[in-house]
């Protein structure tokens, strides 16, 4: 691994915790500011549609004029988007600065894994990286908004931000570059990895249903506001250790197969909890589900297409995606069941779906493969 791959996990790390450290409190800011139920999902949704747009279009970018002219822009962007912040007033300023953030936090990503990529780094290091980024912010957002109130929250992702952007300026070179050039639609791209793209974008539907009704499933089975910020932790260590001394030692395909599967096993699982504490056990599971769809995912597009930001950026478009809809039809489900278990139930079979859909693009592949060498 070259020293700029070592840097890249660096700035994965307080990129990722610069994102994750006000989502959390996000709603209960927006409650604050007087928001309704229904205007929290909207903030929520149009956060993630932005994100979409800016995923999509930017890895394309990427690969036509140079990784880190994109990692830069996104890092500084980024900063002055979550600063803006610390100065919202109401609910409008709030969704304004949130389209704001979901633009500006989609343009690095992609970038930044191809740069990682090309300079010899593996992607399962990449990607524990983010989630120890992911799991410092569970602890410190908590302390903030306790000692500091919900507003600093903004303050403190920017300066992570900054620091991301500081270890770019300083450690990643200015790469040699040969520009790829790829359609607005980038029809090729999404055909070749649509197993992935169409399961990803599933999978994730299903989970954020589940999640917009996280906690307030959690109380019903007895958790206390303490358990209820825990429990979530066990999903993140999990993750760093399976992506940082796992991943890399397995095949892509096989991965995200895995990921599918135990996901799908796992949602379900959720229903039959007897208490809030045997959602350790399905946390620590959910970790290494992620850790295998994930970064399985991640693997198999750097590899197998020269479009690398391109293709690593849909990763997270097909991410933003069902992040949008999850919530939306979980809304849906609970208002006509009146239970969250419901969800649950959802997410199971539309999880279940994903993976047989991944078997079968594999199949198709697989097949297509030989007839070209026969």
């Amino acid at each position: 691994m070259k020293k700029e791959a070592k840097i890249g996990l660096i700035i994965q790390l307080f990129a990722n915790l610069a994102v994750f450290t006000p989502q959390l409190f996000i709603p209960q800011l927006a409650e604050k500011l007087h928001a309704t139920q229904f205007q929290i999902g909207i903030l929520v949704a149009v956060f993630s549609l932005f994100l979409f747009v800016s995923s999509y279009l930017s890895g394309r970018i990427a690969d036509r004029i140079g990784r880190r002219k994109i990692i830069i822009i996104g890092l500084v962007t980024s900063i002055f988007s979550y600063a803006l912040g610390y100065f919202t007033m109401n609910y409008r300023e709030l969704l304004f600065v949130r389209i704001l953030q979901g633009s500006t936090i989609g343009i690095y990503p992609g970038a930044l894994a191809a740069y990682v990529y090309e300079n010899k780094g593996k992607m399962g290091k990449f990607s524990s990286f983010g989630a120890i980024g992911s799991a410092i912010s569970q602890y410190i957002s908590g302390i903030i908004v306790t000692f500091l109130g919900l507003h600093w929250l903004f303050i403190v992702s920017s300066l992570s931000f900054l620091t991301s952007l500081i270890f770019v300026l300083y450690g990643l070179k200015e790469e040699e570059y040969k520009p790829v050039y790829v359609s607005l639609l980038p029809v090729n791209v999404i055909k070749r990895n649509k197993g992935i793209y169409v399961s990803i974008f599933l999978r994730h539907t299903g989970a954020t249903g589940i999640w917009a009704f996280w906690v307030l499933y959690l109380g019903q089975i007895g958790a206390n506001n303490y358990w209820k910020g825990i429990l979530f932790t066990f999903n993140y260590v999990t993750q760093v250790l399976v992506m940082y001394f796992v991943m890399d030692r397995i095949s892509g395909k096989k991965s995200v197969g895995w990921g599918l599967l135990l996901s799908s096993l796992i949602f379900l699982s959720f229903a039959f909890v007897p208490n809030y504490l045997w959602i350790i056990p399905t946390m620590i599971a959910t970790g290494f589900a992620w850790s295998f769809l994930y970064t399985g995912a991640l693997k198999e597009v750097t590899e197998n297409n020269k479009e690398r930001a391109t293709a690593s950026g849909l990763i997270q478009s097909s991410i933003s995606l069902g992040s949008i809809f999850g919530p939306l039809i979980g809304g849906v489900i609970v208002t006509l069941t009146h239970s969250y278990k419901s969800i649950m139930y959802f997410a199971f079979l539309i999880t279940f779906i994903a993976y047989v859909y991944y078997l079968l693009q594999e199949r198709v592949s697989a097949k297509h493969s030989d007839d070209l060498q026969t």
